[in-house]
């Protein structure tokens, strides 16, 4: 029927239009990503005038190469731009991660563990104290766990984006013996401060921080105010144990083999899912998006299972007040806290 013969043409025409555009905005999204990486990864200091410079006359050769060569097909057009990106991916893929940089004093320290049957030894295991005048005492410690004695994993959701970013901190229950915090960060110069964008670059190195929960809840609670959850996993002790020792792998691998942090392969969540040798958790947004992370493991049973709002999980497990009210003058004084 004629009506039929127009949505067939309607759909070819379409059809023409994103194969036309799609390859172009592919392009476009190429030459903005290579732009990035000479601000960030440029020959001088990050984000710094100079690679602004280096990177507007690099992008600009790009642009005039384009229209000048507009006479060739476009594939043609495309493998000059190719020839313009090597000239960027060459250098920048001799930029090693290192261990030996000026870090900011909370990733100063390389962490590592040793392992002698079932005892686990965490080096450079971090303890800060905050006092009320705003002195901080640098706190680098080597402590002792049984890991027979591990019984559990909790999970501190900082939620400081909102619902589109957060960050994941576990911590390892060891009983009587205390607990243990993971927590997996972006190891950050003097004067380098957190850029989601820098972390599509080799602008941080990954760290994994082992310490006390005085430490990594507290700052974020009492001193940054950042939104924190608390929740328990539910998972055996195995499971438990299988993480710890995967995350244990993890820093010490990196203690020999620094690597950079990314946003999207490397960041705080998919770094963990990547360690894991266990079943992994599908794939899903909130991994890289991760401000719903905690919504993600309710829906997968890994929190509170037997119940079924989740935001009134959510409600409970706000943290901050808890946390206010902790006595912060001792570790333990401070995880105990923070759970009545």
């Amino acid at each position: 029927t004629e009506a039929e013969k127009n949505k067939a043409s309607t759909t070819r025409k379409w059809g023409r239009r994103l194969a036309f555009l799609i390859p172009r905005l592919l392009v476009g999204l190429g030459l903005l990503y290579l732009f990035g990486l000479i601000i960030y990864d440029g020959p001088a200091v990050a984000f710094s005038l100079g690679n602004w410079l280096l990177a507007g006359a690099w992008l600009g050769l790009a642009i005039y190469s384009w229209i000048h060569f507009r006479q060739l097909r476009f594939l043609k057009r495309v493998g000059v731009l190719a020839g313009l990106a090597v000239l960027v991916l060459i250098p920048w893929s001799f930029i090693s991660a290192s261990n030996d940089r000026e870090w900011k004093p909370e990733f100063a320290q390389t962490g590592w563990v040793e392992q002698k049957s079932d005892v686990v030894t965490f080096h450079n295991y971090r303890d800060f104290i905050y006092h009320d005048d705003g002195s901080i005492e640098e706190r680098w410690l080597t402590k002792t766990f049984r890991l027979s004695n591990l019984q559990g994993v909790d999970l501190f959701h900082d939620a400081f984006g909102g619902d589109l970013v957060a960050h994941p901190i576990l911590s390892f229950d060891f009983g009587e013996e205390g607990r243990v915090v993971l927590s997996i960060e972006t190891r950050r110069e003097k004067g380098e401060s957190f850029s989601i964008f820098g972390g599509l670059y080799k602008m941080f190195e990954l760290q994994y921080l082992f310490g006390s929960e005085r430490d990594f809840v507290g700052v974020r609670t009492r001193i940054r105010k950042e939104p924190v959850f608390h929740y328990h996993l539910h998972s055996d002790p195995e499971i438990a144990r299988k993480l710890l020792l995967d995350s244990i792998q993890a820093q010490n691998e990196l203690k020999s083999q620094p690597r950079f942090y990314n946003v999207i392969t490397a960041n705080c969540t998919t770094s963990l899912r990547a360690q894991s040798h266990q079943k992994k958790m599908p794939l899903d947004y909130r991994m890289l998006l991760n401000g719903r992370f905690d919504e993600l493991l309710h829906e997968n049973g890994v929190i509170a299972p037997d119940e079924n709002d989740f935001e009134e999980v959510r409600k409970n497990a706000y943290l901050n007040p808890r946390a206010e009210a902790a006595d912060w003058s001792t570790e333990e004084g401070f995880s105990e806290g923070i759970r009545n």
